[in-house]
């Protein structure tokens, strides 16, 4: 094992350095020979970890969702095949490609190796590993489960990866539109039409309205190309610091309620999402004001996560969760009086899981109608603005047509 160490020698300054030895003590006692004073030691697999986790504080690691998945996959085989943690973590980092994913799996390796339990390791990784992985495994670790909380987790994050697929699948194509049609905009607008428009303003004839405002357009946008540029980048940081990450959610959140169809879209995810999370926390043997602290920061929608928050302060009283959940503004008839019949009936996690069933049903509903609702009025959106571009390159066109004859 290397360890990588600071010493001193007499009064020289510190010395750095690494050493190969099979134990702290050793390499303790072949610095004493060398006439070093240590003065820090640790093993360099320590040393990577701990520089691992300070990078995740500062900047977290953006792996893939589907990482994850097949990361709880493999887990939750290796686990049920009774092979030891820290055996079943060197086998997948050895199979993992992903360079970023696999030094976190280094990381949960050697925490664990120390004797860190597995959900401590994890919850060293919060930008890769949500509060609710952790949790559900911290409790199979109580219970002795953990093959069953893994698998558990496996499940969740497989339906939350199809759905989340499903709407990317229905976004694709109305985004290459948009796309295709911002490009053809910005082409059109920064070189063709000043080519154009020298050809235009040296006939002397004076130009149509649409053609002078597309002209004068396309000056603004080459005069200003910097300009757009330094604010591009500007709004960029601003979205990515936490402070305008959470103006922008909250502005988004309050947009998309004002559009009826994409409001009941993103209320039914939100709460597929909320139910499904709040049943595998329960059945997990979590309590229900626990279960809900863990499952609301998951909530995407400011004004609903912090309606529940506002609830856990009730539940905590003692007043119940049926009865608690009518406080939040906008929530259905439907969940409230299901959370009513769970609880009286004992079977609040069946009843989730039907709830998380029911309102992923109607999100894929809602995602074929926007989605064929979106694609003909961005086909006549992008249609029509550039439609406007031809017609003011025509019209001088035509002008000049008769001047020649």
């Amino acid at each position: 094992m290397k360890f990588v160490y600071k010493a001193k020698r007499d009064l020289d300054g510190l010395l750095d350095g690494s050493i190969e030895a099979n134990s702290e003590r050793e390499a303790l006692n072949i610095l004493s020979e060398k006439g070093l004073f240590p003065v820090s030691i640790e093993s360099e697999t320590d040393s990577h970890n701990l520089k691992l986790i300070f990078q995740q504080r500062i900047f977290p690691t953006r792996v893939n969702a589907k990482q994850v998945v097949i990361f709880s996959q493999k887990l939750k085989i290796l686990i049920y095949a009774q092979v030891d943690l820290l055996q079943a973590l060197k086998i997948i980092y050895e199979q993992t490609e992903h360079n970023a994913f696999q030094k976190i799996i280094l990381g949960l390796h050697t925490d664990v190796k120390k004797g860190k339990t597995f959900s401590m390791a994890l919850s060293c990784f919060p930008s890769v590993f949500s509060s609710l992985f952790v949790n559900i495994v911290k409790s199979g670790e109580v219970s002795g489960k953990l093959a069953l909380s893994l698998e558990q987790i496996n499940a969740y994050l497989v339906k939350q990866e199809s759905l989340r697929r499903k709407v990317v699948a229905a976004l694709a194509y109305p985004t290459l539109l948009l796309g295709v049609g911002f490009i053809s905009f910005f082409v059109l607008i920064n070189f063709v039409i000043p080519r154009i428009g020298s050809v235009f303003q040296g006939v002397g004839k004076d130009l149509p309205f649409i053609t002078k405002s597309i002209l004068l357009l396309s000056e603004f946008s080459r005069k200003n190309f910097w300009v757009w540029l330094i604010l591009g980048i500007v709004i960029f940081f601003v979205f990515n610091s936490r402070k305008g990450a959470d103006a922008f959610k909250l502005f988004l959140s309050t947009f998309k309620r004002k559009l009826p169809i994409v409001k009941r879209l993103v209320k039914s995810q939100e709460l597929a999402q909320f139910s499904l999370s709040l049943c595998l926390l329960l059945k997990s043997g979590i309590s229900v004001l626990k279960s809900l602290e863990i499952a609301t920061p998951n909530i995407e929608d400011v004004k609903l996560k912090q309606e529940l928050k506002d609830m856990w302060g009730k539940i905590s009283s003692g007043q119940s969760f049926s009865k608690s959940i009518t406080l939040v503004s906008g929530m259905p008839d439907f969940f409230i009086k299901m959370i009513a019949i769970g609880e009286a009936s004992g079977r609040l996690a069946e009843i989730l899981e039907e709830i998380s069933l029911a309102y992923g049903q109607q999100v894929e509903s809602d995602i074929a109608l926007i989605s064929s609702l979106l694609e003909p009025l961005l086909i006549l959106f992008i249609g029509g603005v550039l439609g406007i571009i031809v017609v003011a390159i025509l019209l001088p066109t035509f002008q000049i047509t008769e001047l020649v004859h």
